[in-house]
This record gives structure tokens, sequence and C-alpha cells, in this order.
């Protein structure tokens, strides 16, 4: 599962976003997710350390929530950071002040899940 989304980042034409880590904290319940950006799925498939960038979210209190609700924080953690990350950007995109540009960015990337 990425999310996939065009960009030029470093002189390449990228389009694979993939969770890489994601560090919860169980005092604070929430958690960070590690984003790495790969030029294509083709590129990742065929070598995990091709990575041309990465980011880390702060996935906040939403993550604990949906990851419970897919009652597991084992298989499906990167699933619900996905679906946090969507979530989140795509509210950070429709504010009209002060827009975090990093997070808004994945409002309108779409999974690769068929």
């Amino acid at each position: 599962m990425a999310l996939i989304k065009k960009t030029q980042r470093k002189g390449f034409d990228c389009e694979y976003f993939r969770v890489t880590q994601v560090n919860c904290n169980a005092d604070r319940k929430d958690a960070i997710a590690t984003f790495a950006l790969y030029k294509d799925k083709a590129t990742r498939d065929g070598d995990a350390n091709a990575v041309v960038d990465s980011y880390q979210v702060d996935l906040g209190e939403d993550f604990n929530t949906k990851a419970l609700e897919n009652g597991s924080m084992g298989d499906k953690m990167k699933a619900s950071a996905y679906e946090v990350l969507k979530a989140k950007a795509v509210a950070e995109a429709s504010k009209e002040e002060e827009v975090d540009e990093s997070l808004s960015f994945f409002s309108d990337a779409v999974s690769d899940e068929k």
C-alpha cells in the first residue's frame, strides 16, 4: 500500500509515497509516521533503498483511534497511517490561512490499493 502523487524532488520525477516507519507513543496516545518517496512502485519493488526523499507526519490522536477501530496495532497500522494522513491532508488543504503545504500536498493523492 502507498499513496500516489506526482511531484519533483531533488531533480527526479517521483510519485510513490510509502510508510516506512510508525512511532507510537503510548503515554501521549499519538504517533508519527515516516513516509519515503520513491520514483515509482517499480523502482521501490526493485530496490527498497532507492529513497529519493522522506517526510515525517504527526498523526496525532487520530491515529490511535483509527488503529483501534481497525482492530490491530500490527498488520493494519500502516493502513491506518495512510487513512489518517489522507484525512489530515484534505482538512489542511481546505484551510484558508496558514496552510502546511507539506501536509496539504497529499490531499489529492490516491491509494495504490485496488
